[in-house]
């Protein structure tokens, strides 16, 4: 399917495509690639390709019936296999038996207990835990260094706090998808492409509208609408409503930030598909929530220890979000049909 080619300019996380037939722009997470879904616009089935390069732009846009479609459909997305038709004729069923037995993947033993915790423990998963490890805090020392020196340096640390988050955010999200395709080690990323500053800032407002999109509320309520009322802010620790507005942005932020490792768009914000896909997976989902509080309380008590301790502090703290990145792609792995994520224009 010619018409099926994804962007080059897009991250791993993401592949986006036009639609062979009416040329409509679609955005899908890559975890469905060489799977079939209906275009949003024209409701005709497409195959999600994988990622290659762009065609040259002066290259028509026509599809060849039955061009790179698989012998046997791949199977639908959410969707009744009634809404899904083949576009090309019926293979034989001794070949599409053949092509099914050399598609299939070498068999893996079930995840355990243990794969969890020793996830981040490969070469490249172990360089990028020292790098995020130590990386702060000696941004923190060229920051006092340039602190005496013009402003143009302090802009610069500023700049490199947000690139090393941006980059942080982005390894994390390929963990997601790692732990999504079943895949034990936390995966190698190639330095011959790096991400550019724009996308690294992208991610960092990406995550960072999930956050205000959980817990805004919670600070919208204990310290901006005082101050609207001219009155003092509210003994948060025995405010029912504080509790209230913190325990649903903890219940909804786990979600929010699965769609944005998957999507990596403004899609993730949409919270009509987060509440959907909770509520077709809503009590696995409540344990993951439950499992994600658990390491946000374990999180919060390693950062009471002593100021001499922050840097073994912080380090515990990263290895944490590792751990939580791969339970978060286990989870879309063994619930994947019934989050109801369709591709998305």
């Amino acid at each position: 399917m010619e018409g099926n080619t994804p962007n080059k300019r897009s991250s791993d996380s993401v592949i986006r495509f036009r639609c062979g037939y009416c040329g409509q722009q679609i955005c899908v997470p890559s975890i469905h690639a060489g799977k079939k879904g209906k275009c949003p616009k024209c409701r005709n089935v497409v195959v999600i390709p994988q990622s290659i390069p762009e065609p040259q732009e002066d290259e028509p846009i026509r599809l060849k019936r039955g061009a790179d479609l698989p012998l046997e459909p791949a199977r639908p997305i959410h969707t009744p296999p009634r809404q899904w038709h083949r576009t090309g004729p019926e293979p034989p069923a001794d070949i599409a038996a053949d092509a099914d037995k050399s598609a299939q993947p070498p068999e893996q033993k079930p995840a355990t207990l243990l794969d969890t915790f020793i996830f981040p423990f490969s070469l490249a998963g172990v360089l990028h835990f020292i790098l995020f490890w130590f990386g702060p805090f000696l941004l923190g020392l060229l920051q006092r260094i340039f602190a005496f020196a013009c402003c143009y340096g302090q802009l610069l640390a500023i700049a490199a706090y947000i690139a090393l988050l941006g980059y942080f955010y982005y390894y994390l999200s390929n963990c997601v998808i790692a732990a999504a395709k079943n895949e034990r080690t936390t995966p190698d990323v190639s330095f011959e492409n790096p991400p550019a500053f724009a996308d690294l800032l992208r991610r960092v407002l990406l995550i960072l509208g999930c956050t205000l999109i959980c817990f805004g509320p919670m600070i919208l309520y204990v310290y901006i609408w005082p101050f609207i009322q001219s009155r003092t802010a509210s003994n948060w620790r025995t405010d029912p409503w504080y509790w209230t507005l913190y325990g649903l942005g903890v219940f909804f932020f786990p979600m929010f930030l699965l769609a944005a490792a998957l999507f990596d768009s403004i899609a993730a914000l949409n919270p009509i598909l987060i509440i959907g896909s909770i509520r077709s997976t809503f009590l696995p989902y409540c344990a993951l929530a439950l499992l994600f509080y658990a390491i946000g309380l374990l999180m919060n008590f390693i950062s009471q220890w002593q100021a001499g301790w922050a840097l073994l502090t912080w380090g515990i703290d990263v290895y944490l979000m590792f751990i939580a990145a791969y339970i978060l792609g286990r989870f879309f792995r063994r619930y994947e049909n019934r989050l109801n994520w369709e591709i998305k224009p």
